[in-house]
């Protein structure tokens, strides 16, 4: 989940040319493939993967592994239900590119009808649905020359 752009290239144009071979389809983008076989890039299934660990987490389905990455918010009565603190982080690198940062961010952007579905199943099958608008992770951001990695809305 937490390679770099290179890679994630790499791992696109492998996709494509799978989707190619398999549709025997060589003139449509990437993207009209996708829609074809009703799938997503790999990247957003890792993110559809790490909603649902955070899905498990909150209805008390995770192991204790991943438990103990997260740390509960003190705040009640939301209306998103259980929320997450979000650590603070020293290293751009380490920090922003762990489940410990990630995990709470995705939750944050899931839209409140999805988050509150009552069993796994449910969550498992909107969720597989859904793409996320902005991305928090590095991949889906812009790298400005002087700036860094910015989310750049259009």
């Amino acid at each position: 989940m937490f390679h770099n752009r290179s890679i994630n290239n790499k791992i696109n144009r492998l996709h494509e040319r799978a989707l190619r071979l398999v549709y025997a389809d060589y003139e449509s983008s990437f993207d009209f493939l996708l829609q074809k076989d009703n799938s997503f890039t790999i990247h957003h299934q890792n993110i559809q993967r790490l909603a649902i660990e955070m899905y498990k987490d909150i209805n008390n389905l995770s192991s204790g592994v991943f438990k103990d990455m997260l740390t509960p918010s003190n705040r009640t009565n939301t209306r998103s239900g259980t929320e997450f603190l979000i650590p603070t982080v020293n290293s751009v690198l380490m920090g922003q590119n762990s489940l410990r940062y990630l995990g709470p961010l995705i939750w944050n952007s899931i839209p409140v009808e999805i988050k509150n579905l009552e069993s796994l199943y449910l969550f498992e099958s909107k969720i597989k649905l859904w793409t996320p608008t902005q991305c928090p992770c590095r991949l889906c951001k812009n790298y400005v020359n002087g700036v860094g990695f910015v989310n750049i809305i259009e």
